[in-house]
């Protein structure tokens, strides 16, 4: 045989081009309240705190008045945005045109941005005051420390019943309970040796993602939360105690540059922004 037959081999190119491993999208925003179409940089939220009645013990007495306490909250709004450009001379000399690619590509990025927001505002000092000059830091007493241990059923009623101690109520709506966890947290509870069979059973349906509520708690995937390479902190809050605040949702934008050869621009954007509502409703529970 000819030793030139190497020049007629075949060369098969598929259609299509498929994403890479990577989480496609938001998995924390159906656990947040959601504030749409704020204008400007940053947006206030008023609140009231608990107030107390006293008891009458005189008849046609003055009626005692009460400074009712008022809190507020300011969350800051950034812009965020990722663009690439497809060469016309590229989509000439390639069977893939990539356009649709990076549209996907940056939707699931976009999606990803809200998250990171979400997991830097749980335990963040947030800004508060009238013009958000004052500060609150996240409470210790709202820690469950690892104790060199994984996630376990221990820390996850620990966390619950913190939560019930300072009143949160959980009827569903705003008031849902919610815990975020990574991989690892899953392992560490198929692996907890506290568990009975039905716990078990429990377990490993909420891994295989047939159940996703336990111990009233709805549980979210993230494999990107807080860590320091050792010790990865997940969260466990009440819906209304978080607020994620959308100056601009999510949007994309495919235009022809005249500028740059009239190569295609693929460009996402948006404006968001998060804050930790009140200290009583979050829970940081970190895990070895």
């Amino acid at each position: 045989m000819s030793t030139e037959i190497t020049t007629a081999f075949v060369k098969q190119f598929t259609n299509g081009i498929t994403l890479l491993q990577q989480q496609m999208g938001s998995n924390l925003r159906e656990g947040v309240s959601v504030e749409s179409n704020i204008t400007g940089d940053r947006a206030f939220f008023d609140q009231v705190d608990a107030t107390a009645m006293s008891q009458i013990t005189t008849r046609h007495g003055d009626t005692d008045l009460t400074d009712t306490p008022h809190r507020r909250r300011m969350v800051t709004i950034a812009p965020y945005d990722v663009a690439d450009l497809v060469d016309r001379a590229d989509q000439i000399r390639t069977l893939n045109d990539p356009t649709n690619a990076y549209v996907r590509s940056f939707a699931a990025a976009a999606g990803r941005s809200i998250d990171d927001v979400i997991i830097s505002a749980y335990a963040a000092t947030a800004a508060t005051g009238v013009d958000g000059s004052g500060s609150d830091a996240f409470d210790s007493d709202f820690t469950i420390v690892h104790g060199s241990a994984g996630l376990s059923t221990t820390k996850i009623v620990e966390a619950r019943s913190i939560l019930e101690a300072a009143e949160n109520p959980e009827d569903g709506g705003d008031n849902q309970w919610y815990l975020v966890c990574n991989a690892q947290g899953r392992r560490d509870l198929l692996e907890d040796t506290q568990f009975e069979n039905s716990d078990f059973n429990s377990i490993k349906a909420l891994v295989r993602g047939e159940v996703d509520t336990w111990l009233g708690f709805k549980f979210l995937k993230s494999e990107r939360l807080p860590t320091d390479g050792t010790t990865t902190d997940l969260f466990a809050w009440r819906k209304q105690s978080m607020k994620l605040a959308v100056g601009c949702e999510p949007r994309g934008f495919i235009d022809v540059l005249p500028g740059k050869r009239h190569s295609t621009q693929v460009r996402y954007e948006l404006d968001i922004g998060a804050v930790r509502m009140d200290q009583k409703g979050v829970v940081k529970i970190e895990i070895q």
